[in-house]
């Protein structure tokens, strides 16, 4: 069934129905949630077809609000918008400005579409939507991930010679796909989408296996980091933090022992394994910790030597290349990126931007969240273990760019417009740092 067509079914949710004037908007930005892992092929300035869907609902979203006059929410506009501006200023002195241009408007959209999934989630019945929609989504591409392989359809299921065994599907790269499905599987479990458990149990198992095909340390090592975390902010709210820090303590004890002990025993085996995915993932471990560190001394260096104005957005590569560093390719991690390419200023923004997402990820305690919105997302605790996972990620991959980051990044500001901030749960620094706009559009 179409997520466009206008069926009471589509639109009904654990909170009640969609309103009428509300299901147009709903229903393509929804589309557009659904139809994230289509990455290819690209078009012109790397669009996408998922663009395409996702331009169709920022579209379709002013529209709305200038019909229903309801105000349009943009979170997160002062930390992007010096995103902006600073990679504007070092996109005019960079060796390719056109590069530059091109990641200033890709920060610019991808802000757009995190607008209009806050506006989509403005309603509890909105809100159920796009999580349902994400989660079943997820078990999809999963499943057709899944099938793919043990059918060998690699083209299907995007493997290449260049990654060896490992699984892309339509996603830009492997470790972009696990990412993906990373953040999927949190989202069912705060979302309990399938509410019947086993089925649940089953769906989390899909995207699971979809995520080891990828082949993607990073999103393996994150999902015990974004389960602590997780666990972290269930134990402090249901006891305290001494309690929590006790726990987390003792299991990252116990967890590193029997890591340590795996390694020793099934290290030697893993090496000379005739398996691709594995010599090509876990095998290749240490292998890319040493190039990463290359990679990271040379992009140090061409901030040292280069303006405070930065380089210039996109032009890590070609500046490494230009130079014959060791090893030329992007950037690798969004912290030094962002300090290459946009200066210290850029780098402020960037911290001014994880600043505004962690004060809204203090903010969506369920018990500041109404009954309507607790029934579409029972415990937000997933939520803050995949933004914690995410910020640890971006030191070894560019995630900025990925657009379900944005989407989850919305979710969590629609979490924090409905939350009570005057409850006796509140943080004192809630208030303080409301770094969105809401506007006004005036009737079509």
């Amino acid at each position: 069934m179409s997520v466009l067509a206008p069926d009471r079914r589509v639109f009904h949710s654990p909170a009640g129905f969609v309103h009428r004037r509300d299901r147009l908007m709903v229903g393509t930005v929804a589309a557009g949630v659904a139809l994230l892992p289509l990455l290819r092929p690209k078009g012109p300035g790397h669009m996408a077809p998922a663009d395409v869907v996702m331009a169709a609902a920022l579209v379709v979203t002013l529209l709305w609000a200038s019909a229903t006059r309801e105000r349009l929410r943009v979170p997160y506009v002062v930390p992007v918008g010096g995103l902006v501006i600073t990679g504007c200023v070092a996109a005019m002195f960079s060796i390719s400005p056109s590069a530059g241009a091109l990641a200033v408007g890709q920060d610019v959209f991808l802000l757009a579409w995190c607008a209009a999934v806050v506006n989509a989630c403005r309603t509890p019945a909105g809100l159920s939507v796009i999580l349902r929609t994400w989660a079943w989504s997820a078990v999809g591409w999963a499943t057709l991930l899944l099938g793919a392989v043990a059918t060998h359809h690699r083209a299907l299921a995007g493997i290449n010679p260049t990654t060896g065994g490992r699984a892309e599907l339509n996603f830009d790269n492997p470790n972009m796909a696990a990412n993906y499905f990373f953040i999927s599987l949190f989202i069912l479990i705060a979302a309990r989408c399938p509410t019947n458990r086993r089925l649940r149990v089953g769906a989390g198992l899909m995207i699971f296996g979809a995520l080891v095909l990828t082949g993607s340390n990073a999103a393996l090592l994150g999902l015990p980091l974004a389960g602590l975390a997780a666990g972290f902010v269930v134990i402090r709210r249901r006891a305290d933090s001494v309690v929590a820090l006790a726990v987390v303590l003792m299991v990252l004890v116990v967890g590193g022992a029997g890591g340590l002990l795996l390694k020793q025993r099934f290290a030697p085996n893993v090496q000379h394994s005739q398996n691709s995915l594995l010599r090509y993932s876990v095998a290749r471990s240490s292998r890319s910790a040493t190039k990463r560190q290359s990679l990271f001394k040379s992009e140090f260096q061409l901030f040292l030597t280069g303006s405070l104005l930065g380089r210039g957005p996109g032009t890590t590569i070609l500046t490494l290349g230009a130079d014959a560093a060791a090893t030329v390719k992007t950037a690798h991690d969004d912290y030094l990126a962002t300090l290459v390419e946009r200066g210290a200023l850029g780098e402020v923004a960037l911290l001014l931007l994880i600043g505004a997402v962690a004060v809204r990820a203090a903010s969506i305690d369920p018990r500041r969240l109404s009954n309507e919105v607790r029934l579409v997302i029972p415990e937000t605790a997933p939520l803050i273990g995949a933004l914690v996972a995410m910020a640890v990620t971006a030191g070894t991959h560019e995630v900025l760019h990925y657009r379900h980051l944005w989407v989850l990044l919305g979710i969590v500001a629609a979490l924090y417009t409905v939350a009570d901030k005057r409850s006796p749960f509140a943080d004192r620094a809630v208030g303080s740092a409301s770094d969105g706009v809401q506007l006004s559009l005036p009737e079509s």
